[in-house]
């Protein structure tokens, strides 16, 4: 499998640019970049998408953007930085990650093949970010009925993960796990709340009945897999997302889902006395990380040190909060950078919202930063479940923003 994915991308980096570089009548670089440039990038762009919930390997996720999306931007990246230029958040963007990249200099343990890894993961995401603004400002309105299209793909794997799961576990109480890449139940349910909001922010634009019966029907199904997940982050992040998009009138709405969340934590007994009983592990956890940066505060102890922490007689694999991960790792330098870039996007997606009357990219971005709060470790990752739903919502913001400046 490795060794085809290897040889399937050297074939597609050949494809781009070698074969582009001689006047070849069946395909040349002009010919690739025309295709590329005419909705041919977006496309490329909506499979990767796509493969969250049709790949049923995490793995061959990551190798499906390094095929098909990374070659392209790099064949279009004139375009692409044009886009940026005097954009105050995309210059946040790049200092955050430049920044906790230079903080692997003075790791203890310096290593370098994962110094390597980690800069490779960064710059790809950067690709990721910059392209997704950069479709956002050009094609617009596929990249919209692209979204639509998306909403009913994640509606029919929550369907079929749903199914799938209770014909072979006890139902309602055990905790789903759904199919496909994302099979890690609070990871995917944080993805399947990002097109929770896409389907509610939908319904209130459809004006006729009819259309708002049918467009409810992926609101229900999306909000019942995060609900048989019986993730407590991702509830909490929709509500909120809910609140922003629906105003007062998604408290009925929320005080069920929470009814319900709590009713399916007390019909499996395990689950209440692990996460009610005991309450949650996760303040020991924080505290630990923050008695750990003793002598690192203000720059940290690098981007390669060990993720774990010791707390409650036990060892766990990372800091349960993107913002502690950033202290931890790039001291209060690292952590300030992260909120001022998030700050920015969050006052761009205000004024949005205040102006324009634009209210789903604020209710992405509080999404999530409400998700990072309480879990999750770096962002700047291989391409997972992070990229979808926090770094998404920050490049929207950043490409959308009239002007791009603060």
């Amino acid at each position: 499998m490795a060794a085809r994915a290897i040889c399937l991308r050297l074939w597609y980096f050949h494809l781009l640019f070698v074969t582009g570089r001689h006047n070849s009548k069946s395909m040349d670089s002009g010919t690739v970049r025309k295709f590329l440039l005419d909705k041919g990038m977006a496309y490329l762009f909506a499979l990767f998408i796509a493969g969250y919930f049709l790949l049923p390997m995490a793995a061959g996720h990551r190798r499906f953007y390094y095929i098909l999306v990374f070659p392209a931007v790099l064949l279009l990246w004139r375009e692409i930085l044009n886009t940026y230029r005097h954009n105050t958040l995309s210059a946040l963007l790049l200092a955050y990650t430049a920044y906790m990249m230079c903080t692997l200099a003075w790791t203890e343990n310096f290593n370098a093949t994962q110094a390597f890894r980690e800069i490779w993961y960064s710059f790809t995401l950067l690709s990721f970010c910059f392209v997704s603004g950069y479709l956002v400002t050009r094609q617009w309105s596929l990249l919209d009925r692209l979204a639509r299209y998306s909403v009913w793909l994640a509606t029919a794997a929550a369907l079929v993960s749903v199914v799938a799961w209770y014909m072979n576990h006890p139902f309602p109480e055990s905790r789903l796990a759904p199919l496909g890449v994302m099979n890690q139940p609070a990871q995917a349910a944080c993805v399947y709340g990002v097109f929770l909001l896409l389907s509610v922010h939908y319904l209130n634009d459809r004006k006729d009945h009819a259309g708002s019966l049918i467009q409810l029907i992926p609101c229900i199904f999306l909000l019942s897999l995060i609900l048989f997940t019986q993730s407590r982050t991702p509830l909490a992040a929709a509500c909120l997302g809910l609140l922003v998009l629906v105003g007062p009138r998604a408290l009925g709405v929320i005080a069920v889902a929470v009814a319900i969340s709590w009713a399916l934590l007390w019909a499996n007994s395990d689950l209440w006395h692990a996460r009610v009983e005991t309450l949650s592990f996760r303040p020991g956890i924080w505290q630990q990380v923050i008695a750990d940066m003793e002598g690192h505060w203000w720059f940290g102890h690098g981007y390669l040190v060990s993720p774990e922490v010791a707390a409650y007689d036990s060892v766990f694999n990372h800091a349960h909060s993107g913002y502690l991960a950033s202290l931890r790792d790039g001291g209060v330098v690292g952590l300030a950078l992260l909120l001022v870039m998030l700050g920015v996007a969050l006052l761009w997606s205000w004024r949005l919202y205040s102006e324009k009357g634009n209210r789903i990219l604020l209710a992405l971005l509080l999404y999530a930063m409400t998700c990072i709060a309480p879990d999750y470790d770096r962002l700047l990752v291989h391409p997972n479940e992070t990229w979808l739903f926090f770094w998404l919502p920050v490049a929207l913001i950043m490409a959308a923003y009239p002007g791009n400046r603060a």
